[in-house]
């Protein structure tokens, strides 16, 4: 009787697998034409088949060169974040009356905040979809954390985008090409697989009130940029504060847009680099704290390092919760003296490694610790005497080998 029930449970087990096996064949057989396992975007094309997203073509080819249109950057979207039905069945666009194939994805997309239309009323579905477009859309649906900030070759602060694209940089969706992020590129059908199955895989960002460090970060990164962004558009176009006010209430508390912010307007420069906000880049990757004394507040600190625009400083924010929404409600920033950073050895190497990333190669950089020295400083307003370590390192990259000293009070290296 054990022989036979040994039997049986090897069939049943054989049985098993040979489903298994079929169903990988079943799969494998299922490929497009003309998408084979040795294209570069295949896992993501295949898997985007499998959930059902994409069917390709009657005649069994997915055509991945072929650019991508608005209408179907919609449904797929649509599909994979599954948007609840707008309240309202209404016509919003010209061109999507509500017989339209793809009137519903469309609808539940606008209704998020995640499309508009052009200033024609339109919303132009058979038309491509550019890169920095794209990123928009999959910034806004996923609701990415801004982790830090990436800078392309085509694209700078000033960029409407920049946010958007630095939002799918910092979470490994698009990485450019060569430097470039290819704004005006339209997206290929290929290309818009492998970026939505990159952003599935990361996910949305959960909307409950529990602050995590991406969260955060997501804040002090978007807020004070997006607040002097604002700024610098009305100053630009002669706009009084009254005309500006209440595009910046949805980032800011009415405690700061009444305030400082209205304090200082008469002094905003378009044409040179100073800023009401410290320009953070790769700093709160070095030091960076945050708590909630309540729930509707939060409290960060973090480091500025001098550039050649600005100073070393103390950072520190202060977040509130104003109808619903967490807005920036107040700053400081204090220039490091005898109370300095007292950066570590650790740190210091961590400040290069962060810098030079952003100009050179990361696979050639190189750095090495040679010594630590004793150097003297005085507080900018007390005028006291105090020491700090001084740091020096071989930096190398793919344009040579440098001596690097870097400062341990204000983290200022030459």
């Amino acid at each position: 009787m054990k022989k036979l029930a040994r039997v049986i449970l090897w069939t049943a087990l054989v049985f098993v697998l040979t489903l298994v096996y079929a169903g990988s064949n079943q799969a494998s057989a299922q490929d497009f034409k003309d998408v084979s396992k040795k294209h570069s975007n295949y896992a993501a094309i295949q898997e985007m088949k499998k959930r059902g997203f994409i069917s390709g073509y009657p005649d069994g080819t997915f055509r991945p060169n072929e650019n991508i249109s608005r209408k179907h950057v919609a449904i797929l979207l649509d599909k994979a974040l599954k948007f609840p039905k707008p309240a309202s069945d209404k016509l919003v666009f010209k061109d999507v009356p509500k017989s339209h194939a793809y009137y519903a994805p469309i609808m539940k997309l606008y209704n998020k905040g995640i499309i508009s239309g052009s200033a024609n009323g339109k919303f132009n579905p058979d038309s491509t979809v550019t890169r920095i477009q794209l990123a928009k859309m999959l910034d806004i649906a996923f609701n990415f954390n801004l982790k830090e900030f990436a800078y392309f070759n085509d694209i700078n602060g000033s960029h409407w985008g920049f946010l958007h694209a630095s939002a799918l940089a910092s979470n490994g969706v698009i990485r450019g090409d060569q430097g470039s992020f290819l704004t005006n590129k339209p997206v290929t059908r290929a290309h818009y697989a492998e970026f939505l199955y990159r952003a599935m895989k990361i996910g949305p960002t959960d909307n409950t009130d529990a602050m995590s460090k991406e969260k955060v970060l997501d804040l002090v990164n978007r807020l004070p940029y997006t607040i002097e962004r604002i700024r610098l558009d009305g100053k630009y176009n002669k706009q009084t504060y009254n005309q500006i006010r209440s595009k910046q209430l949805p980032y800011a508390t009415k405690y700061l847009v009444d305030g400082l912010l209205k304090d200082d307007y008469p002094y905003v420069c378009t044409e040179c680099d100073s800023f009401l906000f410290p320009m953070l880049t790769f700093e709160p990757s070095v030091r960076f704290t945050y708590s909630q004394p309540d729930k509707n507040t939060l409290t960060v600190s973090t480091i500025e390092i001098s550039n050649v625009i600005t100073s070393s400083s103390f950072v520190d924010y202060v977040f509130k919760k104003e109808d619903g929404k967490w807005k920036m409600h107040d700053f400081d920033f204090r220039l490091p003296g005898k109370k300095n950073f007292e950066i570590t050895r650790e740190e210091a190497e961590l400040i290069l490694k962060l810098s030079y990333t952003q100009y050179s190669t990361p696979s050639f950089l190189k750095i090495t610790y040679v010594s630590k020295s004793k150097a003297t400083g005085e507080d900018y307003f007390t005028k006291e005497k105090y020491t700090f370590d001084r740091y020096k390192f071989i930096v190398e990259t793919e344009n040579g080998r440098e001596t690097v000293s870097i400062n341990s009070d204000d983290g200022t290296y030459y």
